[in-house]
């Protein structure tokens, strides 16, 4: 007879492994709950585990807190409180709960209100005391607005940071770092944190070198200074984010960072001069080469997006560069080929085999001025909104989609182009662009035109977005075309 063995002939500490799981740090108490209703026997294993009891939530009265506690008995623990849920216990009351218990705390979280009366008050015991045990510590300031605490709060009772902290964030918090002497970080996430200089977080970083992780977003504190210091190596980081630093301490940064392996590098900022200027100079073209291989198939395509009014997105082999033009004077189209200008000076040999995606949608962006990209860029596929700003493209300007210019242009690169997305929205603008397609591409038979092809020179594909779908459309664009790929994109 076979025998059929449950959960239940697992080695209970195997089971408890499996429960854990099942145990949302947020809501411990709730999941706790689920799991000791099963049955008797499961009860026995959640009441006599501490690991069951390790996640402690300000979701849980001062009562089931304190059994908490008590049940998790040596064992490291998290807490856990966040004015983004029901708590039934104020910030100042929680920590007073957990204090006593310092020793043991391997995670703190809190997500606290600006409305709290004194953060450093609030925290207690963190602020007194060493966490000898504490891996992560994350403290943010939760709700709209940009306001931060006015007083920077001094953590540890003012000694160094334990050395097993290897994960930090401060959102909106700012803390005294220099007593802290922050070494052998695994992740840094810093938002808003004012009182942060560009010599202290460089400091951090060159006694973090197994840094995986670096976020910083508005730190008013990073600015361009004149630093002479040897690089910093960070071999382990694979993901870096710089947003709304300034442009001129975005570059500082860089510019002393390696991080010959990363996978992702996002950076988002505000150009009020010329880019190449302040941002993308020579000395931060490092960014661009790393030994990770990129999952994506396209990875050495450059995307450029121009989908909002004042900005443009740059992807290209895991980075991602979102710049927004604000000054008065700065001309948006230029800043674009600036970039790509220092994509082309920084890759070299390499630029060649990079083809550019050019998506445009309802910017304020010349299209044209944006297809005109710096040799030996070339553009391979195109994505336009509607046939009023493929109209344009189809202009004499562009004859070189149909056939070389005479002479040749060295500053028309849509000779080269695979594949056009259009949108429509009216059954006008579907018979507007069938009428630019016979006037471009529909030669009169005559001497001129023997030996030539109607169709544009590399065109493999056209993508019809948007409706009203006429199927009648696809058909009368290849009789245009020719052999052509020319569909509708899946609902």
């Amino acid at each position: 007879m076979e025998v059929v063995r449950g959960i239940d002939s697992l080695p209970i500490e195997l089971i408890c492994r499996i429960f854990s799981l099942a145990i949302s740090p947020q809501d411990a108490q709730t999941d706790r709950c689920r799991l000791t209703l099963v049955c008797r026997l499961w009860r026995e294993y959640v009441e006599g585990s501490t690991l069951l009891w390790v996640d402690i939530s300000a979701r849980s009265d001062r009562a089931y807190i304190r059994r908490a506690l008590e049940r998790s008995k040596a064992s490291v623990i998290n807490l856990h409180w966040s004015a983004h849920i029901r708590t039934r216990m104020n910030l100042e009351s929680f920590m007073a709960e957990a204090g006593p218990h310092i020793a043991r705390w391997r995670s703190l979280t809190v997500a606290g209100r600006l409305t709290l009366p004194s953060w450093e008050n609030a925290l207690g015991t963190l602020t007194t005391a060493q966490a000898p045990r504490l891996e992560s510590l994350d403290l943010s300031v939760v709700g709209s607005g940009r306001s931060v605490p006015q007083n920077a709060i001094t953590l540890f009772g003012g000694a160094p940071a334990p050395s097993t902290l290897k994960h930090l964030t401060l959102k909106r918090v700012s803390v005294e770092v220099e007593p802290l002497s922050l070494s052998g970080l695994l992740s840094l996430h810093l938002t808003r944190v004012a009182n942060i200089s560009t010599l202290q977080l460089l400091e951090i970083l060159r006694n973090s070198q197994m840094l995986q992780t670096l976020s910083m977003e508005d730190l008013a504190g990073i600015g361009s200074q004149s630093l002479a210091i040897p690089s910093i190596e960070l071999p382990q980081l694979v993901s870096l984010k710089l947003e709304w630093i300034a442009p001129e301490g975005a570059n500082c940064i860089l510019s002393k960072i390696r991080i010959p392996n990363r996978r992702q590098v996002y950076i988002c900022a505000g150009i009020e001069v010329s880019v190449r200027s302040v941002l993308f100079t020579p000395t931060i073209a490092h960014i661009l080469h790393t030994t990770s291989p990129s999952p994506e198939p396209r990875s050495s395509d450059i995307i450029v997006k121009a989908e909002i009014s004042s900005g443009c997105v740059i992807q290209f082999r895991g980075m991602e560069l979102e710049i927004y033009m604000d000054g008065e004077g700065v001309d948006g189209e230029d800043e674009v080929q600036e970039i790509l200008g220092w994509l082309v000076e920084g890759l070299g040999s390499e630029a060649a085999a990079c083809p550019v995606r050019l998506m445009i949608d309802w910017s304020n962006m010349d299209p044209l001025r944006l297809a005109t990209v710096p040799s030996p860029l070339f553009i391979k596929h195109l994505s336009i909104p509607d046939s009023k700003v493929f109209g344009s493209f189809a202009q004499p300007r562009c004859v070189a989609t149909h056939q070389p210019p005479e002479p040749p242009s060295s500053g028309w690169s849509l000779t080269q182009m695979e594949s056009l997305s259009i949108g429509f929205d009216t059954i006008g603008s579907q018979k507007e662009f069938i009428s630019m397609l016979r006037n471009r591409y529909e030669a009169t038979p005559g001497i001129e035109t023997i030996g030539r092809s109607r169709c544009p020179m590399s065109l493999k594909s056209v993508e019809l977005r948007g409706g009203p779908r006429n199927e009648g459309l696809v058909e009368e664009i290849r009789g245009i075309l020719g052999e052509v790929h020319v569909f509708w994109r899946s609902r």
